[in-house]
């Protein structure tokens, strides 16, 4: 029995024009050895400035080169390590997708925070509003007891 669901018809369809894309890629490259069914894909590493180069050379460990080549030294031993790289791309594609969820989660959390941070926020204002109109309503309350008192001390009784 299989440990995978079955897919939808729409998931199916998708993966049919997807294939007949990729092999219609496939039919102009005869003669050339690619590692996957895919058009293989070129990049112009030239566009990137030399301080990426000697990055991409330092991260992938890249030792024909010196650490002081110029770019047109870095250009031919950064595209022929980055031609080398295999990739597999459906584990890739799966990796996105999940990463793009755990930051959709992340941002839905964060929303979250921010409305009840929001809601501390308002219910903090209200009080203090409420301790300020007490405050204002207190010298009132002083000015009438001290007019009561006005007619004089109370002396006690013999």
């Amino acid at each position: 029995m299989s440990d995978r669901r079955p897919q939808r018809p729409s998931a199916l369809r998708a993966q049919g024009a997807f294939q007949a894309a990729a092999s219609s890629d496939d039919e102009g490259m005869e003669g050339r050895q690619t590692r996957s069914t895919r058009r293989v894909m070129r990049v112009d590493l030239s566009k990137l400035d030399t301080q990426s180069l000697l990055r991409y050379r330092k991260v992938h460990k890249l030792g024909d080169t010196p650490a002081t080549a110029s770019k047109e030294e870095l250009i031919p031993a950064v595209s022929r390590h980055f031609a080398q790289q295999v990739v597999d791309e459906e584990e890739v594609l799966l990796k996105f997708v999940l990463a793009i969820q755990k930051h959709n989660k992340q941002l839905r959390q964060l929303g979250a925070l921010h409305q009840q941070k929001v809601q501390e926020q308002r219910l903090a204002m209200q009080q203090h509003l409420q301790q300020q109109l007490q405050y204002r309503q207190v010298p009132q309350l002083q000015q009438m007891q001290a007019n009561h008192l006005k007619g004089g001390v109370m002396k006690p009784r013999r």
